[in-house]
């Protein structure tokens, strides 16, 4: 029998370290207003602030549901890995080393967030006009590349 308490417990974790590490890139037009890149997946939940720079915006509805996506990805994958393929065993020293990853990640994503005049809303109140998506990896050069493309 699987135990869902157990898978609960590494699904958690690993959807932080996934949710902070890969995400899509979104070039916008935003309507009455200029280009920019927001991030995001499935929707769209963080974007550069207009009132100055270096700030970002996050509109908290959309957050909420790519989390959700992200942790239902994540706990599917490991529930059907758990019952049809290897079975999961978890290690508590490796399971506190996720946990730390998990932590050490969401900590940095909480200061860059709130180092700068960052704003919430409940959701994203502009329209766009999407140009160009794609992927990203926390730790890559792709966001140079973005940007670089945007201010072509």
């Amino acid at each position: 029998m699987i135990n869902k308490k157990r898978l609960l417990s590494l699904a958690l974790p690993l959807t932080v370290i996934l949710f902070i590490l890969f995400t899509k890139w979104w070039i916008v037009d935003v309507i009455d207003g200029s280009d920019c890149v927001t991030y995001g997946f499935p929707l769209i939940y963080k974007a550069p602030a207009f009132h100055t720079s270096l700030a970002q915006q996050f509109f908290i509805v959309e957050f909420l549901i790519d989390f959700l996506t992200y942790f239902l990805i994540v706990f599917t994958l490991l529930f059907l890995i758990d019952k049809f393929g290897l079975k999961i065993k978890l290690n508590k020293k490796l399971l506190i080393i996720i946990y730390t990853i998990a932590a050490i990640l969401f900590g940095i994503e909480v200061l860059l967030a709130t180092v700068f005049e960052t704003s919430f809303s409940v959701k994203r109140n502009f329209d766009i006009e999407i140009k160009q998506t794609g992927f990203k990896f926390y730790f890559s050069e792709e966001e140079r590349k973005i940007y670089h493309k945007l201010h072509q």
